[in-house]
């Protein structure tokens, strides 16, 4: 039984393609530079139809793993998630998520620093009051 699996990922500045392949004890990589923009899905299954077989794969063994089966529902459920987007839609709500975590990382150092300089001006008061008990011996 020959697993394979291939994965997409943006390895700043370039789009990369990482393929897979497990047949037993054989682990194998191989990867392609895709570009610097997002891949479209016609471009990568022309990728898989007609270049898989002029990929060169980097060879290691593997462990032998003990491999259940898994429900062909199941299967399709996770390979559709994998296959979604998981990040917010369009460019404006990206920018708006990003404005809404530099403002939080703002907010959260503010309250920090007011937050210290209380505790400073309760030491320095602190220490006044106690020079004030001490002031006439």
């Amino acid at each position: 039984m020959i697993k394979g699996e291939l994965t997409i990922v943006f390895d700043d500045p370039f789009y990369k393609a990482i393929f897979e392949r497990i047949d037993g004890i054989n682990y194998e990589v191989a990867q392609v530079n895709l570009g610097a923009s997002l891949p479209s899905m016609p471009e990568i299954l022309r990728l898989v139809n007609d270049h898989y077989s002029q990929l060169h794969f980097y060879q290691s063994t593997v462990k032998k793993k003990i491999h259940h089966h898994i429900n062909p529902k199941r299967a399709q459920r996770l390979a559709h998630r994998a296959t979604q987007k998981r990040t917010i839609g369009t460019k404006a709500q990206q920018a708006l998520k990003k404005q809404f975590e530099q403002s939080k990382i703002a907010k959260k150092k503010a309250s920090k620093d007011k937050k210290r300089e209380d505790q400073e001006r309760r030491f320095l008061q602190k220490q006044a009051k106690r020079r004030e008990k001490h002031r006439g011996h």
